[in-house]
C-alpha cells in the first residue's frame, strides 16, 4: 500500500478521533458532525473525489446548510415533521443553486434539526471541520499524494431541479412517519444523503446496492458494537473508540472497493446518540435503509 492510499486513510481516521476527543473534552455533544467522516472518505480516502463540486462551493453548500438547519430549530418552533421536510428542500435547493452535486449538505441542514440542537458548537464545529478537511486535501494535491478534481458546474436545467424536486418529496415522505413518532434512526441524515446517491441518473453506488447495504448496515454495527465495547464496557475514551471505528469502516470500503461516503457518517453516529438508544440505532438504520433503497429502485428507475 502506498502512501497516496494510507496517508488520508490515516488523516480521516485522525480526524474523527480528534472531532470526538473535542467534544468528550468540553462536554459539548454538538461538536460531533458525523457527516465529516463522510466528507473525508469522499475528499481524502477515496481514489478520486466522489462528488463533483469545488472546494469553494462544498464549504459554501455546508455553511449554508448547517445555518438553516440550527436557525430552523432556533427561530421555528414547529413540529420535528415538519422542520424535517423544510431543511431537506432547503438543502436540496442550496447545492442545485451552486450548481453541484454535493448532496452530504443535506445531512448538515437535518441533522440539528433531528436532533433538535444546533447552537454555535456545531456550527463552529461543522465549518472548521470542513475547511480542515478541505485544507488538508489542498496540501495532498499540492504534494502529489492526490488528483486535483476537474470541477464542471451542473447546470440548473429543467431536469435536474424537476429530479432534486422529486428526490425531496420522496425523502420528506419517508420522513414523515418516523420523525412524528420520534424514530428518527430510521431516516438517519447520513441514509437521506445514501437515497440521494443512489437516485440520481448514472449512479454507481446504486449498480452494487447490495454491497452499499453491507456498508451502511456494518458502519451502523461496528460504530454501535465499538462504543458499547470499548467505552462503555472497558472504559476507554470515546475517542478511541471512534477512531477504531472509523478504520475498521475505511479497511470495509478498500475492501469492497466502493467509497460511499454515508457509511462513514452512519459509523460516528453512535458516539452522538444517548446510550440508552444505543443498540436500537443499528436495527433501525439498517430497516431504514432498506426503506430508501426500495424508494430509490421502484421511482426512480434508469431510462432506457
Amino acid at each position: 500500500m502506498d502512501k497516496k492510499t494510507w496517508l488520508p486513510a490515516v488523516i480521516s481516521v485522525l480526524l474523527a478521533a480528534g472531532m470526538v476527543a473535542a467534544a468528550e473534552i468540553t462536554g459539548e455533544r454538538e461538536i460531533i458532525f458525523p457527516e465529516i467522516t463522510a466528507i473525508a472518505i469522499g475528499a481524502l480516502a477515496a481514489p478520486k473525489q466522489v462528488w463533483n463540486t469545488s472546494k469553494l462551493r462544498l464549504f459554501a453548500a455546508v455553511a449554508l446548510s448547517a445555518g438553516t438547519g440550527a436557525a430552523i430549530v432556533r427561530l421555528l418552533p414547529l413540529p420535528v415533521w415538519v422542520q424535517a421536510p423544510l431543511g431537506i428542500f432547503c438543502a436540496a435547493g442550496y447545492i442545485t443553486l451552486l450548481g453541484c452535486g454535493f448532496v452530504p449538505a443535506i445531512s448538515a441542514c437535518v441533522l440539528p434539526i433531528l436532533m433538535q440542537t444546533g447552537g454555535a458548537a456545531y456550527l463552529i464545529s461543522a465549518l472548521g471541520m470542513t475547511a480542515l478537511i478541505l485544507g488538508v486535501q489542498a496540501i495532498l494535491e499540492r504534494f502529489g499524494l492526490r488528483e486535483k478534481y476537474g470541477f464542471v458546474p451542473e447546470a440548473r436545467m429543467r431536469g435536474l431541479i424537476k429530479l432534486r424536486a422529486k428526490q425531496s418529496l420522496t425523502a420528506a415522505a419517508i420522513c414523515l412517519l418516523p420523525a412524528y413518532f420520534g424514530e428518527i434512526f430510521i431516516t438517519a441524515p447520513p441514509l437521506i444523503v445514501a437515497f440521494f446517491e443512489l437516485s440520481k441518473p448514472n449512479s454507481k453506488p446504486r449498480g452494487r446496492i447490495w454491497q452499499t447495504v453491507l456498508l451502511i448496515g456494518g458502519a451502523a454495527f461496528i460504530g454501535t458494537i465499538m462504543r458499547a465495547a470499548l467505552s462503555v464496557g472497558a472504559g476507554l475514551p470515546m475517542a478511541f473508540s471512534a477512531a477504531v471505528a472509523c478504520g475498521a469502516v475505511l479497511w470495509l470500503v478498500d475492501r469492497l472497493g466502493l467509497y460511499f461516503p454515508p457509511c462513514g457518517a452512519i459509523a460516528t453516529l453512535p458516539f452522538l446518540i444517548d446510550q440508552s438508544a444505543l443498540w436500537k440505532f443499528p436495527l433501525e438504520v439498517l430497516g431504514g435503509y432498506l426503506i430508501f433503497c426500495a424508494a430509490a429502485v421502484l421511482l426512480f428507475r434508469e431510462k432506457t
